[in-house]
């Protein structure tokens, strides 16, 4: 997983990648479903960011497991 940059917030280094699951309409229907997604949160001062697994793993041949 390549998230391994600096907060663009305070400049820290230190994070931690949650993941968390987000409703996700489906285009046309009419029904909910739960996305995937990746929480990076700053451990200095809280800055948080979400990234789709579909982008950041996209290159990555091992799935990311918490």
């Amino acid at each position: 997983m390549k998230l391994g940059f600096s907060c663009i917030k305070c400049g820290s280094k230190e994070y931690e990648v949650k993941n968390i699951y987000l409703p996700e309409k489906s285009p046309g229907i009419l029904k909910v479903d739960f996305g995937l997604y990746y929480m990076k949160v700053c451990l200095e001062c809280g800055y948080c960011e979400i990234y789709s697994p579909k982008i950041v793993d996209k290159d990555d041949d091992v799935a990311f497991e918490y």
